[in-house]
């Protein structure tokens, strides 16, 4: 009880059932388990539905050997970077799909660049 209660009782004080408070416990834990699957439902849904919203806003990339490519040049030199510096950096050529995503780049004098470089921190060149 609170300490208000004491003096004017309340009215959940006043009809307050000690039997029917103990029924609707164990009715309580005998229902746990289907609160439980509810609440583990609702966390994959929403988890699900995040990753949807997430992936919309990622686009994936496809390059094909020889395509010509622009690097980021935040991923390439991160100290060089700021307001007015060059976003991208290139062009260069798609010497190998590693993976999806995933690509081996080289100069156009045909020297290779030792790093891999994902599609994200690449965008296709257009002449």
């Amino acid at each position: 009880m609170l300490p208000i209660e004491v003096g004017s009782p309340s009215h959940r004080a006043i009809n307050f059932d000690e039997i029917e408070n103990e029924e609707g416990l164990r009715t309580n834990i005998e229902l746990i388990d289907e609160v439980r699957d509810q609440a583990v439902a609702r966390m994959e849904k929403y988890k699900e539905k995040t990753k949807e919203h997430f992936s919309k806003k990622s686009r994936v990339k496809n390059f094909q050997v020889g395509d010509l490519v622009l690097r980021d040049t935040e991923a390439s030199d991160p100290t060089n970077t700021g307001k007015l510096m060059q976003m991208w950096e290139g062009p260069y050529k798609v010497k190998e799909v590693l993976r999806p995503d995933t690509y081996k780049l080289m100069n156009m004098d045909e020297s290779e660049i030792p790093n891999t470089w994902h599609g994200l921190r690449l965008r296709k060149f257009y002449q």
